[in-house]
């Protein structure tokens, strides 16, 4: 097995991808490592509307087009997870099934979604309780669905889980932080409601029971919680590049205070997170680390 690369990406997002097409254009060899599926949360989006060129595009669709696109070219993408970076005069990233030998990382390991931590949440995760709309909606037709909080991903799943159940209700704890747009979109949905509450517990018979801390009790076949998301970067914190949050901190090149070691995407705390964003950043840094190769 070739383990030695000029660059390793971890991740193989939209981030991920868009960085290792830029770097094979510049002839400059490269591997993604990736622990789940390819694509990273985009699979999660139904029709994505803001991306250019496309109408509309489902995330899984644009994620199998980009793969494909690049496996094209004959990037490697291998399925590891990476567990450790050491540097040194070159870079080793380990993971799960080897080591890589490089001269620089990039990491592009993105979010996932966060737990409420509250009493049943364990328990009854796949067994009622999802944190993908787009994933398990279909379990839920014709059915009655709460979707927790009012951010513009619960929005989003609220919307496309309208379509399939019966009945959308939103459990929201102080305000809405979906965008305009979609906030108007929702309003229009005859079958979805608006419950304000904070989750206490889940519990479950023969449907889910969501006890809230004012002490509603609201009945329902499914739950999708969408309460924010964490960083995937736990394997980088013995590097010092870690933020209070967990995300990664870098200059205004990309780049971590490791020198050869940059970060793209959503492993960055931003305001803003949005494919073509992302699509962004791994294009600098790819052209940033071609003008030094």
């Amino acid at each position: 097995m070739n383990n030695k690369y000029k660059v390793v990406i971890i991740g193989c997002g939209v981030a991920g991808m868009t960085a290792a097409l830029y770097l094979n254009r510049a002839g400059i060899d490269c591997v993604i490592l990736e622990k789940s599926m390819p694509g990273g949360q985009i699979v999660d989006n139904g029709n994505i509307m803001n991306f250019p060129s496309y109408e509309s595009i489902s995330g899984s669709d644009l994620a199998l087009k980009m793969l494909k696109q690049i496996t094209d070219l004959g990037v490697p993408v291998k399925h590891e997870e990476v567990i450790d970076i050491k540097v040194d005069k070159e870079k080793k990233v380990i993971t799960s099934k080897g080591e890589y030998i490089c001269d620089y990382v990039i990491i592009a390991t993105g979010r996932k979604p966060k737990l409420l931590g509250v009493k049943g949440e364990d328990e009854l995760r796949t067994k009622g309780i999802s944190y993908c709309a787009v994933c398990d909606g279909s379990l839920y037709k014709d059915k009655n669905v709460v979707v927790v909080g009012a951010s513009d991903a619960a929005f989003e799943g609220a919307i496309y889980l309208s379509k399939l159940a019966s009945s959308v209700t939103v459990l929201y704890r102080n305000e809405f932080r979906a965008k305009a747009y979609l906030q108007e979109i929702i309003k229009k949905i005859d079958n979805i409601s608006f419950v304000r509450g904070e989750v206490a517990s889940f519990s479950k018979d023969d449907k889910i029971t969501i006890k809230t801390k004012d002490d509603k009790n609201i009945i329902t076949d499914g739950v999708f919680i969408y309460i924010g998301q964490v960083p995937n970067a736990n394997f980088a914190s013995e590097l010092n590049i870690l933020d209070d949050k967990g995300y990664i901190k870098t200059d205004n090149n990309l780049m971590t205070s490791i020198d050869g070691i940059y970060a793209i995407g959503d492993s960055l705390n931003k305001n803003d997170y949005q494919i073509v964003i992302a699509m962004g950043e791994a294009a600098r840094v790819a052209l940033e680390i071609s003008r030094k190769v």
